[in-house]
This record gives structure tokens, C-alpha cells and sequence, in this order.
């Protein structure tokens, strides 16, 4: 009786988180705002978004990777842990910077990627990391310092080890629409879920196909080439936010899809420009990123 009445006291609580997503939604979120967002051309130029560059050794903003780890730093600084002290761990890390930023503000960096083995593709352009003197950046962080707090392991995504837990930190940038399919991109998040302590912040990016979603989910490339990639739609991620709620984490969302900024309207299109980058053209479809924040429950409900 009690575990029927937890069930039910869940559902509910899932559907009054919903409703709250959707009058949030009725807006463009501010880049500040502690909910995950969808990239937005109007978080470009405040302060609170710029300030990231610097530490990320970025000077274009416009572009949706950067936006991506200012969204993540944002997030994490949100909640206090970007600070000495702090365990993070990074998967499918490849050559981004944030692992190097990380570690100059003190926090105890293990980032993974896949094993050369496994990378196809992506071990040939330079986005695949081996070992941590591939992630060095002293530019961002002091040698020394990126010794002391910095290990690498290679870590294939579809398939957790079970020896990962209590991180305050657990982030991925742009990396679980590339594992195959749109559920094991998912079942990847819910398993990530497991590598952070009770109160502990997951920070994952992805991309968004900002269309009305009445087409199919765009996949493109193959998983044997080792390109593949899927393109999200807002109801799919609504989907995965109803798992991690039932789960008893704690998320909260704005969907809203930008399209007045002229950021919104500028799609950069085949070959790439990169400037502005906030969204692009992939086959028939226009895509940004999104970004989802969530705080780990201190149980899961029976």
C-alpha cells in the first residue's frame, strides 16, 4: 500500500513539474536562469554568458559548442561547485576545454572518452581524447595544478562501469545523440545519473532539432562509420525529463525555441562558417543545442 501510494504521489508530482515547464515556456529563458534551455540568440551578449569565454580560451560566442560550455559552467557555478574540493567527471570529453577549466578553479577533474578502438571517426578529426596530455591547456590552467586534479580513463558510454559514484559533477558536452540511437543516448543519461552523489548536478548538452516535431527524429551517419548522430526533438526531451522525474531527480525546463533574435534567424549552412553558429542546417532541418541540468535525488522511490 505505501509503495502504491509513493507511485501515486510520483505521477503527480511528475505531471505538477510539467505543467510548470510549460508556463515557463511561454518565454525565452535569460542565460542566468537555472533551468535547462535550448540556445538562444539572446543569451550571446550579456555579461553573465561572456565572462565564460575568457576561461574557455573562446572568442566567439556565436557559436553553439561555446555556448554549450558557458552553459555549463553557468550551471554549475548556479549551484556552488565550481570551487576547490569538488569531484567532477566528464564523459566522451574529447579535446574540449572545459576539463582544463575545471581544474583551474580547484575542482578534481577524471575525464573520460572511449578507447581509440571505439572512436572511429571522431579519433581522425581531432575531437577524440587518449590520455590526459591531450586535455592540457596552459592557458587555462597552470601545469602543475592540471597534474594534481586531473586523471583520464577511457570509459565507453554504452556501457557504465559500476565502480563510478559520488561525484558532486557529472557532465557530457554534445556527446549522447552520437551512441547509436535516440534510447541509448537516453539510457545513457539515466545511467550517468549513477556516477553523482544525493544533491549531486548532472550537466549534459545535446542537439536539438528546432522544428515543430511532427517529423520522424533526424539520424544521420552510421554507427559503424563512427559518425552517427541524432537530432532531438522538444517532445523526446520531454520524454527523458519524465524518466529522470520518476526516477526522483530534479530538473526543471524551459523549451521555448528561440526565432526573433537575429542570431535565431542567421542558419549557417553547408560548408560551415562558424560565426554565427547558434543554428545550423542539417539536411531538411535547423539545429541548435540543448542544455539539461539535474540535481540527483537522495533516493529513488519504490
Amino acid at each position: 500500500m505505501l509503495a502504491r501510494r509513493n507511485r501515486v504521489g510520483m505521477t503527480a508530482r511528475v505531471a505538477a513539474s510539467a505543467a510548470v515547464d510549460r508556463w515557463r515556456s511561454r518565454r525565452v529563458p535569460e542565460f542566468a536562469e537555472p533551468v535547462s534551455m535550448v540556445a538562444a540568440g539572446r543569451h550571446v551578449a550579456p555579461a553573465e554568458y561572456q565572462r565564460w569565454l575568457a576561461p574557455l580560451g573562446q572568442n566567439n560566442g556565436r557559436h553553439r559548442k561555446v555556448w554549450e560550455w558557458c552553459f555549463i559552467l553557468q550551471a554549475l557555478e548556479a549551484r556552488n561547485l565550481l570551487r576547490s574540493g569538488a569531484r567532477a567527471i566528464g564523459f566522451g570529453v574529447g579535446t574540449e576545454p572545459l576539463v582544463a577549466a575545471l581544474a583551474a578553479r580547484g575542482v578534481a577533474v577524471l575525464a573520460t572518452d572511449q578507447a581509440p578502438e571505439q572512436a572511429g571517426g571522431w579519433g581522425t578529426t581531432g575531437q577524440h581524447a587518449t590520455a590526459v596530455d591531450s586535455l592540457r591547456r596552459p592557458d587555462l590552467c597552470d601545469d602543475r595544478l592540471f597534474s594534481d586534479l586531473v586523471s583520464f580513463r577511457p570509459i565507453d558510454m554504452r556501457s557504465l562501469p559500476d565502480d563510478l559514484g559520488g561525484f558532486d559533477i557529472v557532465w557530457s558536452s554534445c556527446c549522447f545523440e552520437h551512441l547509436g540511437s535516440p534510447e541509448l543516448g537516453f539510457d545513457f543519461v539515466m545511467a550517468s545519473m549513477n556516477a553523482a552523489r544525493p544533491g549531486g548536478v548532472v550537466v549534459h548538452t545535446t542537439e536539438l532539432d528546432c522544428g515543430s516535431g511532427w517529423n520522424r527524429v533526424l539520424e544521420t551517419g552510421s554507427v559503424a562509420g563512427g559518425d552517427y548522430a541524432c537530432f532531438y526533438r522538444r517532445s523526446d526531451l520531454r520524454r527523458l525529463v519524465r524518466r529522470l522525474r520518476a526516477a526522483g531527480h530534479t530538473v526543471h525546463c524551459n523549451y521555448k525555441v528561440g526565432r526573433r533574435h537575429p542570431l535565431e534567424r542567421q542558419v549557417d549552412e553547408k560548408p560551415y562558417t562558424h560565426d554565427p553558429h547558434l543554428r545550423l542546417r542539417v539536411e531538411d532541418r535547423v539545429v541548435t543545442s540543448f542544455g539539461l541540468t539535474v540535481v540527483k535525488g537522495s533516493a529513488t522511490p519504490t
